[in-house]
């Protein structure tokens, strides 16, 4: 029994303590339009809820590095029906705009802006004003898996005779308390910045009675300067030009470390460029 605690103990402290610090700066970044480090918290603390998921149930996390969509591949099997099958408008919020997703769809569109290559912009990213929203459903869908699910809820001869996701199909608004900092601020007594910034508009979190504020919501996206610096110039029908992103480009490669599928896209890309142009590269 010590060693079945020690283990959990280890998951919440390692994992769960930091994922929620990291969705809870991910909905900060995201109401003051930082959306890179909106994207990139976003997908450290999915990252995380997900390993912690699998631990608690008798998986190893190793394997995955920071690939979500692996890691919730590797979930969807555990999870089943506790899962949402469409990431739906929250009903009692009047959002405008909303393009349903569902998980997997989600979970790839995250990984694809908010990967750690993306830190630095290398792709660019386009963001939706439901991506918070959907952000907010998948972190308590994960977060009420976060235990064992098969284990059982209470033990001893006169406790009900049922497992803890007997306990979650029964009440799809529960979620356990882990005295983490998501816990420890839904809770909290005074208000503060922070706390605001975990529950408003999070229908997901947010007790009832919480006085929602109205932000300002739309699309809003940035292009890879990579795309606009290197691949635009390389692609130019002017030989000048062409030459200057041939060696705009060279000196990314020889200067910045980048993904290896970028640099082979650039070299493929200088290569383009000196044959079309009769360029000794």
């Amino acid at each position: 029994m010590r060693i079945s605690a020690y283990k959990n103990s280890i998951v919440r402290d390692l994992f769960v303590r930091t994922a929620d610090e990291n969705y809870i700066t991910a909905r900060w970044c995201a109401a003051n339009g930082l959306n890179i480090d909106f994207f990139w918290l976003a997908v450290h603390a999915l990252e995380k809820y997900l390993k912690a998921v699998l631990l608690m149930n008798g998986k190893s996390a190793k394997g995955f590095s920071h690939d979500i969509v692996r890691l919730y591949a590797a979930v969807k099997p555990i999870g089943l029906s506790l899962l949402p099958a469409t990431l739906s408008r929250p009903k009692n919020l009047d959002i405008q705009d909303w393009l349903e997703n569902t998980p997997d769809e989600f979970i790839k569109r995250l990984q694809r802006n908010g990967n750690e290559h993306n830190r630095y912009l290398i792709h660019g990213y386009d963001r939706n004003s439901e991506d918070i929203h959907m952000l907010n459903a998948m972190v308590f869908a994960m977060r009420r898996l976060i235990c064992p699910l098969e284990g059982m809820v209470f033990s001893g001869e006169d406790a009900p005779n049922f497992t803890h996701r007997n306990l979650l199909e029964r009440k799809p608004e529960y979620f356990d308390k882990m005295n983490m900092p998501l816990d420890n601020l839904i809770e909290a007594s005074e208000d503060s910045e922070i706390k605001t910034a975990l529950l408003n508009l999070n229908v997901a979190f947010a007790p009832d009675g919480f006085p929602h504020t109205p932000i300002r919501s739309g699309y809003s996206m940035r292009n890879s300067v990579i795309g606009y610096r290197i691949f635009e110039t390389l692609e130019s029908d002017h030989q000048e030009k062409a030459k200057e992103g041939i060696e705009i480009a060279q000196w990314f490669i020889q200067n910045i470390q980048t993904h290896k599928d970028v640099k082979t896209e650039i070299e493929n890309a200088i290569n383009d460029a000196c044959g079309k142009h009769g360029i000794r590269s």
